[in-house]
């Protein structure tokens, strides 16, 4: 058996830029994605028929990137108080997604981030090729 590869010194390069991404490149591909991941989630709550009046879904937010060493992320999540019960915007998201005693689970965020998944990972692709297309 016999491996051939083609254009090893670009991938070479594409290897060796990645490990040198700009943390403010890092923070972009995070936010386009979450940008995705905010959206779906509401959607996905309107789905369900969480929209009652609105509070828990209209709270959900992106948080700020986080990004230090080999480690980056992006928090998506409900916050503040819900208007309607006075509780934590993601205690009510919790209980609505896993269900509880009388109240039957509906996974909008699971289905949200698996439905758009692969278009969040678009997202942040075309904020990482456009900064690899900004060095030539």
């Amino acid at each position: 058996m016999r491996l051939e590869v083609g254009g090893l010194e670009d991938m070479l390069m594409s290897m060796q830029q990645m490990a040198r991404v700009p943390t403010t490149v890092i923070d972009g591909m995070l936010n386009a994605e979450a940008d995705v991941i905010v959206e779906a989630q509401k959607e996905s709550g309107r789905r369900h028929g969480l929209h009652k009046t609105g509070s828990m879904l209209n709270s959900i937010k992106k948080g700020k990137a986080k990004v230090g060493g080999a480690n980056a992320y992006i928090d998506v999540r409900p916050t503040g108080r819900n208007a309607e019960s006075g509780s934590l915007n993601t205690e009510v998201a919790f209980v609505k997604e896993y269900g509880a005693r009388g109240v039957p689970a509906a996974p909008f965020i699971q289905e949200a981030n698996e439905k758009k998944a692969d278009e969040a990972a678009e997202k942040a692709a075309d904020v990482y090729d456009e900064w690899l297309d900004s060095l030539y």
